[in-house]
């Protein structure tokens, strides 16, 4: 055991520290921002006294619900950036104060945002969660838990930056599956609601649609499938990654939709055309996963393309008003927790392609170690 102990901790001490805590900091600070401002229209200045909310007597606004968020949504930001700067002897405090800066910034703008509610209380729990964040932060990065998070990733994933980004925007990947209305690895969908006249290249509309809706799915699935496996340190690796990213994708669509979904409308997120559409990319992907890592990659980008110039055909325009009654939220979350998965969802295509293509371009390298 001491010799197993002794290896891996010299392993650690060789391998080049992890980036992959700045990225994460950088994308909990996306996140927060879109969820916090979305959808970003409707500016207006009420007249208020723009200051007044910080002095306001506690508690002027609450909600269990929001909080609650308020606090996970920043003990990521926290952990992150107390992590980055743990070498700093002032990091956990200049995390602490990055996250109640960042607070302090987003609930002033809120103010000038029709919908939202600038609040103290949320300056407060948002601090509470960075602090959650830098106390775990505190508690985890000892020598012990990063020699072994820095052995594992020396274990699994391939070598360099390129790599590490790829892991951070595959975890923000995830977030586009909490949408239990769009359809499991869905690009697009046939929304309930009023028909939508529109012109057809095919003589059979439907079935027009239904190509779309199901070659959307099997692009999707093989393009994220393929992205996982450019990430692996070896190909063997490849299909264990796969099965548990899109497992863990799975269980967040089940349990999204047990939360957010009336029980009539649980399996809202599956139909036949996302079935069909997931046998053909599993079988795409039987003949492709060997491949070597550059190849992968090309067609992992492309696969990913394809899936944005099947949203650009889509012929449908979503009708919030007809997918409301399939929830049991109320509006407001609705819009805003909706509004993070369609931003996400929009924006992580062109970045999984960008990383696609370089990794296509300059494959990892044993010797970068």
């Amino acid at each position: 055991m001491r010799n197993i102990s002794f290896n891996i901790s010299y392993l650690a001490r060789r391998i080049t520290p992890s980036r992959v805590p700045r990225y994460v900091f950088f994308c909990s600070v996306l996140v927060i921002l879109v969820v916090s401002l979305y959808p970003f229209t409707g500016w207006r200045f009420t007249g208020e006294p723009i200051w007044a909310f910080y002095a306001y007597p506690l508690p002027y606004y609450f909600t269990f619900f929001d909080n609650s968020i308020n606090v996970l949504a920043y003990m990521p930001l926290g952990f992150s950036l107390a992590i980055s700067l743990k070498n700093n002897r002032l990091g956990p405090l200049l995390a602490q104060f990055s996250g109640v800066l960042l607070s302090c910034m987003v609930e002033f703008t809120q103010q000038f945002l029709p919908g939202r509610v600038a609040s103290n209380l949320d300056i407060l729990s948002n601090s509470f969660g960075a602090f959650l964040g830098v106390l775990l932060a505190m508690i985890l990065g000892n020598r012990y838990w990063q020699t072994r998070c820095l052995a594992a990733r020396h274990a699994w994933f391939a070598p360099g930056p390129a790599v590490e980004w790829g892991v951070t925007w595959l975890v923000l990947w995830f977030l586009t599956q909490m949408d239990p209305s769009q359809p499991f690895l869905g690009v697009v969908v046939e929304s309930p609601g009023l028909p939508q006249p529109f012109e057809s290249p095919m003589e059979n509309a439907k079935l027009f649609l239904r190509l779309l809706e199901g070659g959307g799915m099997m692009l999707h699935f093989l393009g994220v499938a393929l992205f996982v496996s450019v990430l692996m340190r070896h190909t063997r690796q490849s299909p264990a990654a796969i099965r548990f990213t899109l497992l863990t994708a799975l269980l967040l669509k089940l349990g999204f939709a047990g939360v957010l979904l009336k029980p009539a409308q649980f399996f809202a997120w599956l139909n036949f055309n996302i079935f069909v559409g997931g046998l053909l990319g599993t079988l795409a992907l039987l003949l492709l996963w060997r491949l070597n890592r550059g190849l992968r990659a090309l067609l992992g980008a492309l696969a990913l393309a394809a899936t944005l110039v099947i949203g650009w055909f889509w012929p449908l325009v979503p009708q919030l008003a007809a997918t409301l009654p399939l929830f049991r939220w109320h509006y407001g979350h609705l819009l805003h927790f909706n509004g993070l998965s369609a931003v996400i969802s929009d924006v992580w295509p062109y970045g999984a392609i960008a990383l696609l293509l370089w990794l296509a371009a300059r494959p990892p390298r044993e010797e970068s170690w």
